[in-house]
């Protein structure tokens, strides 16, 4: 393609084309680091729906460095109320099979006092909440607009997209009509494939057209149904030989206790043209959970199809794609919203260092060979999840339609026996294998990044659990670095809040009260490389008193930091390890100089 004119064009570095979850949270990244750019979203307002809620461990310690936490967790599920999912028979009736607990287990490390949820405190410095979309988008959105004022843009749709080899035209219609024309540097499609993908020959791995659900958000008082703890409750109705004999009920708040106004009801079904009505669902609800006249105010009803797909490539040229664009997967374990998040955050520091010239457009390159790795690996798990469910149904071993069958099956695993201990004891067994779902600690924070953009050091990487539960906290380049509290001057901040929020270091160098030479080798870079990086140091020895080291608050980084006396850790703007040394330099810390060098393709 030739060059762009200039005539009536305004000039931008980045475009953001979607304003849900997404593009929103990448603009508010882009802000902090000083990029400017616009963003178009062509609904008028944020989601009306619920859909993703879970908001993980990593998600929450990302939104605490771009000062967000705190907003998202003034109302949003306090870990305590999130941290049980149940099964349970019809609780509304009065049978000897109604009401009964089939199964149950800890969820997202919400129990704090337990070793599990010790486990979660320990590892991060924020941990996991529940907030739907409908009341998540709207912070974002005001963070987005407060941060970029007047270019958050929503009732804006792009019409066209032509990317140049000196940048893309996106042409715009305003809701009054008028069209303009934006020449960005770069565009990041986080549009649910809708526009960019396609744009750029995107194809979708994977399988498709799954199974069909129906979703129901509904206003009730579902308090006698619902335990103050529990999150995700699914419900079985074995005795009916009509359709929806079993479900899943989720709190959407905005009271996080069993008092929550608001639920969602999802129900599966063969693949269809069949969608069904408020009034068709709420007497299945009732019916789901034996409770005839329970008053039920339906807010939404929306259909969807469960599948596992991946972007065949995250990135063309100057065209990007994040969020649903890229990976689509089942809900299970909560990976959809919480990849794109991690998405928006690698992208957004490579397009503020290519832009900023601290970096050669190559290094966002690494995009794609860092986060399709990840969106593979999400995908996989959620089928995982999705498909262990089965297991599930097996194990309770019911048949639908066949109520005779099941109330024998029923009599038989709550009979007060031996027999039926050793029943109950089992099938709880199985249903403990659903921890791929409700415990995945590792697949949240265990991520590992291998590109250019991260200089391996010679170790070997950690085992990584198969059950993807046990996360192993290591400073190996490619790897999130482990959090410690760790204090100076009277105030405790977490290793993961040295770099901040990119408003005033692009990269951070830790070592301890050995490491000055490396401290003087990052100032010396400073001023010469164009890129502002911090420097602490956090003292190994007990013995150690200078007034400028961070103390080791709870012996916790002497266990995970991973290097000898004298190394260093230098991390990068989404706190993941980009180079390491395990000990002093041998080279007057050259290394270090060298291999930024290599990195960022500086002269």
């Amino acid at each position: 393609m030739g060059s762009i004119s200039n005539a009536t064009i305004i000039d931008i570095p980045v475009v953001i084309i979607g304003g849900g979850g997404c593009g929103l949270t990448t603009s508010i990244f882009l802000s902090n680091l000083g990029v400017e750019h616009v963003l178009f979203e062509k609904h008028p307002g944020t989601s009306r729906l619920p859909r993703a809620h879970y908001i993980n461990q990593r998600s929450m310690e990302i939104f605490r460095q771009h000062d967000v936490a705190e907003r998202i967790q003034a109302i949003s599920c306090p870990p305590r109320n999130l941290s049980r999912t149940d099964w349970r028979t019809a609780p509304g009736g009065n049978g000897p099979f109604d009401g009964r607990l089939l199964a149950t287990m800890s969820a997202f490390g919400g129990q704090l006092d337990t070793a599990e949820g010790q486990t979660y405190r320990k590892d991060g410095p924020e941990l996991s909440t529940n907030l739907p979309l409908i009341r998540l988008e709207p912070i974002f959105r005001q963070v987005a607009e407060e941060r970029n004022p007047g270019r958050v843009l929503f009732s804006h749709c792009v019409q066209e997209i032509e990317e140049h080899p000196d940048g893309v035209l996106v042409t715009v219609k305003a809701p009054d009509g008028t069209v303009a024309t934006y020449r960005a540097q770069y565009l990041v499609g986080a549009d649910g494939g809708k526009l960019v993908g396609p744009k750029i020959g995107v194809g979708m791995e994977g399988p498709a057209n799954i199974v069909k659900f129906a979703s129901a958000y509904v206003r009730a008082d579902m308090s006698k149904y619902c335990g103050d703890c529990t999150l995700i409750t699914h419900f079985v109705n074995p005795e009916t030989e009509e359709e929806f004999n079993h479900g899943t009920m989720i709190k959407m708040g905005p009271t996080w206790d069993r008092h929550s106004e608001e639920w969602v009801f999802h129900y599966d079904y063969p693949l269809s043209d069949r969608k069904y009505t408020a009034e068709e669902l709420v007497p299945r609800i009732r019916q789901l959970l034996k409770a005839p006249d329970l008053a039920i105010e339906v807010l939404e009803v929306t259909h969807w199809i469960l599948e596992r797909r991946l972007a065949t490539k995250y990135s063309q040229g100057r065209l990007f794609i994040a969020g649903d664009a890229a990976h689509r997967r089942p809900p299970l374990t909560g990976l959809g919203l919480n990849t794109a998040i991690e998405d928006a955050h690698n992208l957004a520091w490579k397009l503020a260092f290519v832009l900023r010239g601290c970096a050669k457009p190559s290094l966002l390159d690494t995009y794609d060979a860092e986060r399709r790795p990840v969106g593979r690996r999400n995908c996989d798990w959620a089928y995982l999840a999705y498909n262990n469910t089965f297991v599930l149904s097996a194990a309770m071993g019911l048949t639908p339609g066949d109520t005779a069958h099941n109330r024998k099956r029923l009599s038989r695993l709550f009979e007060d026996s031996p027999q039926g201990e050793t029943a109950r004891y089992h099938l709880q067994r199985v249903f403990d294998t659903q921890d791929v779902e409700f415990g995945a600690h590792n697949i949240e924070l265990g991520f590992v990044y291998s590109s250019r953009a991260v200089v391996p050091d010679g170790t070997g990487a950690p085992r990584q659990d198969s059950g993807g539960k046990i996360y192993i906290p290591t400073s190996r380049p490619g790897h999130r670095l482990p959090h410690a509290w760790i204090e100076r001057d009277g105030q405790t901040v977490s290793t993961h809040d040295l770099i901040g929020s990119g408003k005033r270091y692009d990269l951070f160098l830790v070592t301890d009260e050995a490491g000055d030479e490396w401290i003087q080798a990052a100032d010396a870079l400073s001023k010469t490389s164009g890129l502002r990086i911090g420097t602490a140091a956090i003292r190994a020895s007990p013995q150690s008193t200078a007034s400028d080291l961070y103390h080791d608050r709870d012996g916790l980084w002497a266990k995970v930091r991973g290097i000898n006396d004298g190394g260093a850790i230098l991390v990068r703007p989404d706190n993941f390890v980009i180079w390491r040394s395990l000990s002093p330099s041998k080279a007057d810390c050259k290394e270090l100089q060298r291999d930024l060098h290599k990195i960022f393709n500086m002269a």
